[in-house]
């Protein structure tokens, strides 16, 4: 007897496919490991803050929010790094997986509204 099992998992979503990617970019726009350093532990805030794009309808404007005015200034401050473009792609990167999430979201709802009230 041969049974096959399927697993699947079901996390918070987070890939740190994003997060690689931008500190190893980072490691070399701030020349050396500390931007790397910097820029993995910007994206994984940022991507804390993408599970705010849940919330329907205002989940994105609440990300970007946090991410601009909580995020970034904490993480330049401890890091001493200067806002480059690279921070800007990786912030705005974020946002647009934000702003997908949120109308996926939202669109039910809003399907559900039009639908009732016929």
């Amino acid at each position: 007897m041969n049974e096959s099992k399927e697993y699947i998992y079901y996390g918070l979503g987070i890939d740190f496919t994003l997060p690689i990617l931008f500190a190893a970019l980072g490691y070399f726009v701030y020349n050396g490991v500390d931007g790397a350093l910097a820029m993995l532990i910007l994206t994984i805030l940022y991507a804390f803050a993408g599970l705010l794009s849940i919330i329907p309808f205002a989940g994105a404007a609440i990300q970007w929010a946090v991410m601009a005015y909580a995020i970034n200034p904490f993480v330049l401050r401890l890091t001493h790094i200067r806002y480059t473009w690279l921070v800007g792609v990786a912030f705005w990167v974020y946002l647009a997986f934000g702003i997908v999430i949120t109308a996926i979201m939202t669109a039910p709802i809003l399907a559900y509204i039009v639908t009732a009230h016929r």
